[in-house]
């Protein structure tokens, strides 16, 4: 675990210390050295320990061909961050994508807090801010205006078992991108299942509860 987090640290200092990005280490940072929260286990009788399931989600990279089951590193009740198979990490702030690393055409930083809102509103207009790496590895930042769409209830499968969710669309237009997220949010707002952009290079995260 100690690796885990010397290594995410090391990742997320890659974009400097300017702008979103820098904020999102600043949030990150205080977690390490406060106690983070530690998958737990429970040893079994051949003394093996084994992860409890509610520190797992089930993600995919569709474009990147990676598929499997990610562990939870850190979590300080509104920030979790993950790592995937292969050893890709991505941090979720309230449910919504902010990062990634390890994926070569990374998104460094998001500011998804409008989105979240039109979320909790039921649908509505947003700006998101996204910051990723140029071929210089310097910092670009793209705006986007986006539209949350209520698309009604769904029946969502988390690999483990089926449930009723409100789904909702968030279509998002830049000055040379377009791009669509999904959410399945439950009864009590929490987003369970969502496709998430991160760049050109990887496409859409799709991360679900379990």
């Amino acid at each position: 675990m100690t690796a885990a987090l010397l290594g995410l640290g090391l990742m997320a200092g890659c974009g400097g210390a300017g702008g979103l990005t820098g904020a999102l280490q600043g949030a990150i940072a205080p977690l390490v050295g406060t106690q983070p929260t530690a998958a737990p286990v429970a040893a079994g009788a051949s003394g093996k320990g084994r992860a409890d399931p509610s520190t797992l989600r089930r993600v995919g990279l569709n474009t990147l061909g990676l598929t499997g089951t990610a562990t939870r590193l850190i979590d300080n009740g509104v920030s979790a961050s993950f790592a995937g198979p292969q050893g890709f990490t991505y941090t979720m702030r309230d449910g919504m994508l902010v990062s990634t690393r390890g994926l070569g055409d990374d998104l460094m930083a998001t500011d998804a807090r409008q989105s979240r809102a039109a979320l909790r509103a039921g649908g509505g207009q947003a700006r998101r801010v996204h910051e990723t790496l140029d071929g210089l590895d310097r910092i670009e930042r793209a705006e986007f205006d986006c539209t949350v769409t209520p698309k009604g209830v769904e029946t969502v499968d988390l690999g483990t078992r089926r449930v009723q969710a409100r789904r909702f669309d968030e279509s998002c237009r830049g000055a040379a991108l377009l791009f669509d997220n999904y959410y399945w949010l439950d009864a009590a707002g929490e987003i369970i299942s969502s496709r998430q952009f991160v760049s050109r290079g990887v496409a859409y995260l799709r991360s679900n509860d379990l």
